[in-house]
């Protein structure tokens, strides 16, 4: 059985390589924010031993890793989960409004 090449959809070659990096960083942003979302809108009221729930949450905690690994530091994971409560949702102001009382 032959092996046959992916297609190479763009060539990276053709850019430096800091560019290169950059796109990969960028993407894997993009897709973490995507899968993130995606989660909360499908699996996140699942029962926690669902297995495409736990699936899922071991993708987005290898995103987050492959993230911080590429930059160096984990601003960018602190800004997108900036004002999740313990449980990882986003609390309203009403919520937060609420707990104050």
């Amino acid at each position: 059985m032959a092996v046959t090449q992916p297609e190479n959809l763009i060539d990276l070659g053709q850019y430096p390589q800091n560019d290169v990096e950059l796109i990969a960083r960028e993407y894997m942003r993009i897709a973490y924010i995507e899968l993130l979302q995606e989660f909360g809108k499908t699996y996140a009221e699942r029962d926690e031993s669902d297995q495409q729930r736990v699936n899922v949450l071991k993708t987005l905690e290898a995103f987050e890793h492959t993230i911080a690994v590429l930059d160096q530091s984990e601003d960018f994971l602190e800004f997108v989960h900036q004002g999740q409560g313990a449980d990882g949702e986003e609390e309203s102001e009403e919520d937060e409004e609420f707990e104050r009382f």
